[in-house]
């Protein structure tokens, strides 16, 4: 059966705000991520109470609630028409959105249905749900999300995650359950809805942003490592198309401190080109190694990932967009011996001194990893156990490893 009502205008010229509906927004300051519910209330029970509580002072929240005593139905409107001004405003204002919605499912299955265009983080919630112990499967065409003028694809990346949880999986989350306005108001949740939402944040966690306020000044984020030798990678993305000048985001090693380091710079060009540079600074010089163009584009919240491998004097970088796979070859190689020693890894952000954004551009970087070994130290023999093995064998940790508490 199809919506009563066409788009928000016609419901609310029908419907009275704060008898039939409520519209509840939450703002968090610096937030880039929006948790919404438009079927929130009576309409999709526990979807608006879900995306409330991931959102909590992580994301901004949006919620349209049905109210009523009955027939909270007929204030369903379907996601690609659903034109609410205030949710439209704030997930357009946002890099990425999680859309909370119930759909019926099979009688007594508890299951939530992913789609929406953001691939990367559909992926993760999958990964982060399934592994939470919860069932996960390929949403139909219909609640698939995959409509470009779905609100959850309206951001700023013009992709969201759409999550549609199954009527059973939305009762689990209720003591007995319970979906009743009473029961759902009464704040009481069960252990299922706590773990439902922290596998879902889980999906969140790890994505770093950096404001960059002022042109020409970097910003750096370091861990120590201890290793000359390193092969990092890093998602990356900007919020806004770069104007005047470009932004450049970067991978750092052997770093020492911020005027001794090699870099492999991402460049995010006014004329949304990218390029790839490796570069190193020696004692507060810098100077380009290699360059290389890439066929990439550039586009508000498009996530890109980066890679760079330093190995004695080679170095090597290569950088795509992070919902495709991986290119085999490095896209720019070169040699250098200025910079031998161990030292810290890293991400440095910087505006070209010509960028005429509206500041603050806000960079978000995740899925930081280094994926070489790292070598450490066995003294051998601490437990009398000698076992005998040549020189450079390789010797490993068993897995799972066993630990004796």
């Amino acid at each position: 059966m199809g919506d009563v009502y066409a788009n928000y205008a016609a419901l609310a010229a029908a419907e009275t705000e704060g008898v039939s509906y409520e519209r509840r927004t939450v703002d968090v300051t610096g937030a880039t991520w929006t948790s919404i519910a438009i079927h929130g209330g009576g309409i999709e029970a526990g979807s608006g109470e879900m995306a409330r509580y991931v959102g909590a002072g992580l994301m901004d929240h949006y919620e349209f609630a049905g109210i009523k005593a009955s027939g909270n139905t007929d204030l369903h409107i379907t996601s690609t028409n659903f034109d609410e001004p205030t949710c439209q405003a704030l997930v357009a204002a946002s890099i990425r959105t999680l859309s909370f919605h119930g759909y019926q499912g099979t009688d007594g299955v508890a299951a939530t249905a992913l789609g929406g265009l953001d691939t990367v983080r559909r992926d993760r919630v999958s990964d982060a749900l399934t592994a939470a112990g919860f069932t996960v499967v390929t949403a139909p065409q219909e609640i698939s999300g995959s409509d470009p003028a779905n609100i959850c694809n309206l951001n700023a990346s013009s992709a969201g995650v759409q999550l549609e949880m199954s009527r059973q999986q939305r009762m689990d989350f209720f003591p007995g359950g319970d979906t009743s306005r009473t029961m759902r108001d009464s704040g009481q949740r069960t252990d299922a809805f706590y773990a439902y939402a922290a596998a879902v944040i889980s999906a969140f966690d790890g994505e770093a942003k950096i404001d960059l306020g002022s042109v020409n000044v970097s910003r750096w984020a370091t861990i120590a490592y201890g290793q000359a030798d390193c092969d990092i990678t890093v998602d990356m993305a900007t919020d806004v198309l770069a104007t005047g000048g470009s932004h450049f985001l970067a991978l750092a090693g052997r770093f020492t401190d911020t005027d001794n380091c090699y870099l492999a710079r991402v460049a995010f060009n006014t004329d949304q080109s990218i390029t790839l540079t490796l570069r190193k600074r020696v004692s507060g010089t810098e100077t380009l190694l290699a360059t290389a163009s890439t066929d990439l584009t550039h586009a508000a919240g498009r996530q890109f990932t980066a890679r760079l491998q330093i190995v004695g004097r080679t170095l090597s970088a290569k950088v795509w967009q992070t919902d495709t796979a991986e290119p085999s070859a490095w896209l720019v190689s070169t040699t250098d011996s200025s910079l031998t020693g161990p030292g810290s890894v890293g991400m440095r952000s910087i505006l070209s001194t010509t960028n005429s954004n509206t500041l603050p551009v806000t960079v978000s970087y995740d899925s930081f990893a280094q994926l070489g070994p790292q070598v450490f130290t066995v003294t051998r023999s601490v437990n009398e156990v000698a076992k005998a093995h040549a020189a450079g064998a390789d010797v490993r940790l068993a897995s799972p490893t066993i630990l004796a508490l």
